[in-house]
């Protein structure tokens, strides 16, 4: 039997460890994105330490480049109706899902979920020879429907955790007072749930924002941010691509800062009234 100094030198010990790997987890996970923005104002043209000096012209000579604007701009064309679609159709099954018992009730569920968790590159060929078959290959409306059909479930996964918080009686109090169950979901039930539409939507949006592997399969020659990244770093080194990897990540950390104001309220509540129960 240990004794008392020694149990509590090993449960410290044990912590310590603990506290050590997961330090050591967040260095590895962090220390890339932070030599990317380094990087991204260096005067060198390739990466080497020591640094050779801070210039903003990386920058300024981003702006200049037309491919990785015009990338941007592709992605923002993409992620815009794709959270939008997503956030439509994920509130819709998950009002489905929250309000009605029906025969294939869980299996609807399970198809719902399903593309978020098939590995991007076999739903990347899947997508492309169901999207050629249709004649809908190449174009940028093919990356939004591939991007609207995967991110809808985690918009209806964080739409149905908001809606489930809503007590059933305060539709039943609307059509008692002479709503019409449209007039209903419109008005108090839609209302109820925008802040969890709004996490699903940023959600949805930062995810599409940075996919490559499915959008590389369907887009053509439309190329979005990470496509054109890729075949540019694939062609040959240019320092612009820090500066626009900064920004990129900068945009998308606001974004799931955003998610997560909306998102963490929803589960602490939901918390509190399983507790209260």
């Amino acid at each position: 039997m240990l004794t008392r100094p020694r149990l509590y030198i090993r449960e410290n010990g044990y912590r310590l460890l603990g506290r050590a790997s997961l330090l050591l987890g967040f260095i590895f996970l962090l220390a890339p994105i932070v030599l990317l923005i380094v990087f991204s104002f260096q005067k060198n043209i390739y990466f080497s330490l020591p640094l050779q000096g801070w210039t903003m012209q990386w920058y300024h000579q981003m702006i200049y480049e037309g491919v990785l604007i015009d990338a941007v701009l592709n992605s923002l064309k993409v992620s815009l109706p794709a959270a939008t679609g997503a956030s439509i159709i994920g509130f819709c099954a998950a009002y489905a899902l929250n309000r009605f018992v029906f025969p294939g009730r869980l299996p609807m569920a399970t198809v719902l979920i399903l593309p978020i968790l098939i590995p991007p590159l076999i739903m990347g060929v899947a997508l492309l020879g169901l999207l050629s078959r249709l004649g809908l290959q190449g174009e940028l409306y093919s990356v939004i429907i591939a991007h609207t059909l995967v991110f809808t479930a985690p918009a209806m996964a964080i739409i149905q955790l908001r809606l489930a918080q809503m007590p059933p009686a305060l539709e039943e109090a609307a059509w008692d007072l002479g709503a019409t169950e449209l007039q209903a979901v419109w008005r108090v039930t839609l209302r109820w749930a925008l802040p969890g539409i709004g996490g699903g939507w940023l959600l949805a949006f930062t995810f599409s924002f940075d996919e490559f592997i499915i959008a590389w399969f369907v887009a053509g020659f439309d190329e979005t941010l990470p496509v054109a990244i890729y075949n540019a770093m694939m062609a040959e080194h240019r320092p612009t691509l820090n500066a626009i990897g900064t920004i990129v990540f900068g945009l998308l950390l606001l974004a799931l800062l955003g998610a997560e104001l909306l998102i963490v309220p929803l589960l602490m509540r939901r918390g509190t009234a399983r507790a209260g129960r």
